[in-house]
């Protein structure tokens, strides 16, 4: 293949097997690529995150064989994708550098390198530094068409020097056993990495990313942006304690720069910034520096973050003026109402600390964005009860979307949440498995809830989701003026003598109708849970999986109905006021 100065590098987000309609592109590829083009070597990306597809015919589509060096991003879900990438490369271009890297190639890189041959190197932790020294030294005259160490027309091999690089490991020359690097030093100074400014090739392409601001009352176009690195924290289910938990934040200035340079980058006035930080609010003066210099550069940009509980009570103090410079939600990583299951999860607070920060937050009219486990695998119908008290208590049955009533704990490899329960269960995890979260629970009658509660979510969450889009949009419509009304006195036009069309009888039954919508799921996992902690008689009293759901399902509405009853009529009004939209559009009340 001769002497390269400039490999031909590719990097590639494999898929984790089904497609996200909140797709965004990978931001840790995005910022490794932009760290070699500073360092004139550029890459071509590809983002197969969402794809359906299978990965051999996505490596072929693309022609992922063309390239010197292909490195791949894995976490648990995508890391079967990945290596059957690399195989199909390797068989076709034995040459090529096979790079891994992310959280799961960090977690598990020794048994990756002993089990998979079409792996050259695994990339520990940060990315950015090792792999601008691999491809210096493959640009400065090393020869990727050999096994590392081989005779190369009767000379050494210069891709041997490449095996000494800090935060990596290899397959060692000889074939037996493995080079283990020392860890490389976290990069210190993020605001000199450059901003993630890389495009990628994916078939599925990306949704422009808004944000509904209800406060301005209008959508906006909505930037992600990463202000810092990892969380000093050590909740036993993050994958971040992979990476390492050494946190870094970058200058207030710099924020303000990445957005005004996306701005122009892409001709689009950015107006929300969703910040993707492990953790954003790990400072608070940090935080709040930020936020002003967001204000400061233009008043009209909001932006979200996330957060623990237990960080909001300890500096409440910051957060009426970072409502002030436009705060406007806060994902809060509640997990749990359950104490024992707290402690499992290493949050080391208690419940009443979460319901402390959530009464803090509503009482400053401060949106909240759920992060929630309702089960892990010893979860008890106790700790379910404990969860839907804490929900409905707190206020939260007219959150959506109801994604947090369907979550379960998932055992990703690395985290010392896996270990526990291999231990509590007496098995070995395969390190290329990803177990189901939904077939581990100990208990028979939560297994039971799980499958029922699953079962619901499957038959009605969509149609439930597209009703209540409608039904929203409707009512939205209306309360703006933008149902033909000149909007000044707001729903005392609703009369159907002018532009709505849909008289006010109508449109109070929506609205009592849209509120059954929101708490129809709630509903149903309450007599749920009910039925199970009575032994599952009117689960089993009309038999069969269907007839036996039925039986739970809540009457709801100004009339009491059958949920599809309610789905149905809601649907129809919204077409009679002639605010109906297609499938899958993205409704007025929340984030998309």
């Amino acid at each position: 293949m001769g002497t390269l100065t400039r490999p031909a590098i590719a990097f590639v987000n494999p898929s984790v097997g089904f497609s996200d309609r909140r797709k965004s592109k990978p931001i840790g590829l995005a910022y490794i690529m932009a760290y070699l083009e500073k360092s004139g070597f550029p890459s071509s990306g590809f983002d197969f995150g969402d794809s359906e597809d299978d990965a051999v015919e996505l490596a072929a589509h693309y022609g992922l064989d063309r390239f010197d060096v292909v490195g791949f991003s894995v976490y648990n879900e995508s890391f079967r994708a990945a290596i059957a990438m690399a195989e199909w490369i390797k068989n076709r271009r034995p040459e090529c550098l096979i790079v891994l890297g992310g959280p799961h190639a960090t977690a598990v890189h020794e048994h990756i390198l002993r089990r998979y041959t079409c792996v050259d190197v695994v990339v520990r932790r940060e990315g950015e530094e090792a792999m601008l020294d691999l491809v210096r030294g493959l640009g400065a005259g090393a020869d990727v068409s050999v096994d590392v160490g081989a005779d190369v027309d009767g000379g050494v091999d210069d891709r041997a020097g490449l095996t000494g690089i800090k935060g990596t490991t290899w397959r060692a020359p000889d074939g037996a056993g493995l080079l283990v690097n020392e860890d490389r030093d976290f990069v210190p100074d993020l605001d000199q990495i450059p901003f993630p400014d890389a495009e990628f090739t994916s078939h599925s392409g990306y949704p422009d990313l808004t944000y509904y601001d209800e406060v301005q009352g209008r959508l906006k176009a909505a930037l992600t942006i990463c202000s810092s690195r990892s969380c000093p924290y050590n909740c036993s289910f993050c994958g971040v304690l992979t990476i390492g938990r050494k946190y870094r934040s970058r200058e207030a200035e710099r924020v303000v720069a990445e957005l005004l340079h996306f701005r122009a980058r892409h001709g689009v006035n950015y107006e929300h910034v969703y910040f993707s930080d492990a953790n954003f609010f790990v400072s608070p003066t940090r935080a709040l520096e930020v936020a002003e210099a967001l204000y400061e550069a233009d008043p009209q940009v909001t932006f979200s973050f996330g957060t623990r509980v237990n960080q909001i009570l300890k500096a409440a103090e910051a957060l009426p003026r970072l409502k002030e410079c436009g705060l406007r939600f806060i994902e809060l990583g509640i997990e749990s109402a359950s104490e024992p299951v707290l402690e499992r999860l290493a949050k080391h607070v208690k419940p009443e600390v979460n319901v402390a920060a959530v009464r803090l937050l509503k009482r400053l009219g401060i949106e909240i964005s759920l992060d929630f486990i309702m089960l892990d695998p010893a979860t008890t119908l106790p700790d379910v009860r404990a969860n839907l008290e804490f929900l409905r208590e707190a206020g939260f049955y007219d959150y959506v979307p109801h994604d947090h009533l369907y979550t379960a704990l998932v055992l990703y490899e690395g985290t010392p949440i896996r270990d526990f329960y291999a231990r509590r269960f007496g098995v070995v995890f395969d390190p290329d498995d990803l177990p189901s979260p939904f077939t581990l629970f100990e208990l028979p009658e939560v297994q039971r809830f799980s499958d029922t509660l699953r079962a619901f979510r499957k038959r009605w969450q969509d149609r439930i989701d597209e009703a209540l889009a409608q039904g929203e949009l409707a009512l939205a419509s209306m309360a703006d003026g933008s149902d033909g009304s000149d909007g000044s006195d707001g729903l005392d036009r609703l009369d159907g003598s002018e532009g709505s069309g849909l008289p006010r009888e109508s449109h109070a039954r929506l609205q009592l109708d849209v509120v059954s919508l929101r708490h129809a799921p709630n509903l149903f996992m309450e007599r749920l849970l009910e039925d199970a902690e009575a032994g599952f008689p009117r689960l089993d009293e009309v038999g069969g999986a269907g007839g036996g759901l039925d039986a739970l399902l809540p009457r709801l509405g100004h009339d009491h109905v059958h949920l599809n009853d309610l789905i149905e009529r809601t649907e129809a009004v919204a077409r009679e006021a002639g605010f109906a939209q297609a499938p899958g559009a993205a409704a007025p009340h929340g984030r998309d």
